[in-house]
């Protein structure tokens, strides 16, 4: 992933960092709360779920930005064997998940029933074959796939709203993994599935100058407050 898709800078926000075990490791994790006042319930929380490959919680800048502008608590970590995290031959990364989830719902100041799971690239593939392990914890207010991995069967393990961001030259067609997978999804469940393919972006979803796609950046956000509209209401 490039280093400079945070193409607008993180409004100031507390911050925390702390640690938490994970499958038989040390990890690191931050949450940011977003600089407007706290609802009587607590802040949503947007939950990051990362991709593969050795990433750090810096890597998600540009998620954490667009959330916390929608007024999401935002939570990320360092996988184990990066930035301060412990490094171990043995243990779950799935495991690793599930528990950095598990931390991110008990946080202070956030509305455990009001998460929303941002998985991308292999974290889609991972969240589809474990969302149970998830749900058991707390079953999400909404999930967003971006990179989606799932096709049409495999989606049908998220039981909740659903957005796809894609970008067209992705090396999965958006045709089956974004406008299939959704009709798929639609018409198992009633919580509601979209997507939005951004043009001319690759499979970080990134455009030419390799910034995150300012249309992916604006869907995003635009859904997560409709979510939070919807939850506000109910």
């Amino acid at each position: 992933m490039t280093s400079n898709q945070a193409v607008q800078s993180i409004p100031h926000v507390q911050t925390r960092e702390l640690t938490f075990a994970g499958d038989g490791v040390r990890l690191a994790g931050q949450i940011d709360y977003p600089a407007v006042p706290r609802p009587t319930n607590g802040y949503p929380l947007v939950f990051i779920l990362h991709h593969a490959g050795c990433n750090t919680l810096d890597c998600y800048d540009h998620y954490a930005a667009l959330a916390l502008a929608a007024g999401y608590a935002v939570f990320r970590w360092d996988k184990r064997g990066t930035g301060r995290s412990g490094a171990g031959g043995r243990g779950s990364t799935t495991q690793d998940a599930v528990n950095a989830y598990t931390i991110a719902l008990e946080q202070p100041g956030v509305d455990p029933r009001s998460a929303v799971i941002l998985a991308q690239g292999a974290g889609t593939a991972l969240l589809g074959s474990s969302f149970g392990l998830f749900a058991r914890q707390q079953h999400p207010r909404a999930v967003i796939l971006v990179a989606n991995m799932l096709d049409p069967d495999a989606v049908l393990a998220i039981q909740a709203p659903l957005q796809i961001v894609m970008g067209e030259d992705d090396w999965n067609p958006w045709a089956t993994y974004a406008e299939e997978t959704c009709r798929a999804h639609n018409m198992a469940y009633r919580h509601g599935a979209s997507y939005y393919v951004a043009a001319h972006a690759d499979r970080d979803v990134t455009d030419e100058q390799q910034a995150f796609h300012p249309g992916a950046r604006k869907a995003i956000q635009d859904w997560l407050l409709s979510v939070q509209a919807v939850s506000t209401s109910i």
